[in-house]
């Protein structure tokens, strides 16, 4: 008699499409359910009263689809080269105060991995950004531009560099050269991947140049030392930095 019972009364519901409510008393569409929902086969969408819905296709991901009535599947196309990583956080960051290199010339020698950020190079003030890490494999990617200008030793050269330093130590750095007459100015750029780094909460990171062999002139690295041919916006700095997880 229960089973009659209770039979009747889903089929009322049904017929007079009202709200069903699964462990709520007051349901807000048509099924609600205030719980977990198991599901031992497919899961449809997109379907109508007479013909059958869509459960996508494997390695598809199930889309709320704002733009239409109904969701629907999403096929995720991961980057060629990425493998199984996809892009876990990126940010970008600026900077126009830049530094300007005068006086005595630096050191020429090379520079070694993990050396100590010290007070032989100035860190360009805006390009400065923290990142998180969460997964034990993945890479990072810093990407860092800026514009170099010489004065005040007519044609001779000015040679510098610039580094990423991550927790006050260097990762990557690249030196360059400036050739021409007072004013000469040109992009720099450094591109540099670190993979697997520790998982941690708020890694630094920041970009910092130094002067090397100034022959008696002036450097500015994301600053403009002649106005003639350049000002700070046209050389302002850009760091940003991409981390990658496993998708």
């Amino acid at each position: 008699m229960k089973k009659i019972f209770l039979i009747t009364l889903l089929l009322g519901i049904g017929l007079s499409k009202a709200q069903v409510g699964i462990n709520t008393n007051t349901p807000v569409n048509t099924l609600d359910i205030n719980g977990d929902l198991n599901v031992n086969k497919e899961f449809r969408t997109g379907g109508t009263n007479t013909v059958k819905g869509s459960a996508g296709n494997a390695g598809e991901i199930f889309h709320n689809n704002s733009d239409l009535v109904a969701n629907d599947w999403k096929s995720i196309k991961i980057a060629d080269g990425q493998g199984s990583m996809a892009l876990f956080s990126i940010n970008t960051v600026s900077d126009k105060v830049g530094a300007t290199f005068s006086g005595a010339n630096g050191s020429t020698a090379p520079y070694a991995e993990n050396a100590a950020l010290d007070a032989t190079w100035t860190v360009l003030s805006g390009a400065v950004d923290t990142f998180s890490i969460t997964n034990a494999t993945n890479k990072v990617v810093f990407t860092f531009q800026t514009t170099t200008q010489k004065t005040a030793n007519a044609g001779s050269s000015i040679s510098y560099a610039c580094g990423i330093f991550v927790d006050n130590t260097l990762k990557a750095v690249r030196t360059d050269v400036l050739v021409g007459g007072d004013g000469t100015n040109k992009i720099f750029n450094l591109n540099a991947t670190l993979t697997n780094l520790t998982p941690k909460n708020n890694y630094s990171v920041k970009a910092a140049c130094t002067k090397r062999n100034l022959n008696s002139g002036t450097l500015g690295t994301g600053k403009a030392v002649n106005m003639t041919y350049l000002n700070d916006d046209m050389a302002q700095s850009v760091l940003t930095t991409q981390v990658l997880q496993p998708y």
